[in-house]
């Protein structure tokens, strides 16, 4: 009985501990082969349905833009035009899920359209109006989103959707 508990609380810890990670680098690999994409490059989604779902849980009312990160190196600028009349967000996850920063269509129009990912302690140099985010982990993910409100806006929430830039920032 003992030994059960203590093998139970063993693989309760492992799981805790490493199971995040193993399941970001797993949805990791799957993005990038499935877009034929390479990391810190935008992977702009088609709509999801029902038998085509490379993202947990995808809805059908938003178009995703995503992007394998990794900041170990340099920085990354992402740009966000933000689409008139919808929600739009900007999400970013660390290699073990955890999600560190969000900022929705409001708060980008205040704020400005772009930010710099960092890797925690990374120094960087540069002028601009952007906000800085500093990622707790130097690879991760980083993943907008659209609401689609008006079908008959599909068209336009797609160009927008292309519009989102990531790119590697030069030091």
């Amino acid at each position: 009985m003992i030994a059960t508990l203590v093998l139970a609380a063993i693989f309760h810890v492992a799981a805790v501990a490493f199971l995040p990670d193993v399941i970001m680098a797993v949805v990791s690999k799957i993005a990038l082969q499935s877009s034929k994409a390479s990391v810190n490059t935008a992977i702009y989604r088609p709509r999801e349905t029902h038998d085509q779902q490379t993202i947990v849980m995808p809805s059908p009312d938003l178009l995703y833009t995503l992007c394998v990160y990794d900041v170990s190196q340099k920085p990354l600028r992402i740009e966000a035009p933000v689409p008139k009349g919808t929600y739009f967000s900007v999400a970013m996850y660390a290699a073990n899920t955890d999600n560190f920063f969000v900022i929705n269509d409001r708060q980008l129009e205040r704020d400005g359209r772009e930010i710099l990912l960092v890797h925690k302690g990374m120094s960087y140099h540069g002028s601009g109006n952007y906000r800085v985010v500093e990622a707790p982990t130097p690879q991760g993910i980083i993943l907008c989103r659209t609401l689609i409100t008006d079908e008959n806006r599909i068209d336009e929430m797609i160009r927008i959707q292309h519009q989102v830039t990531i790119t590697q920032v030069e030091q």
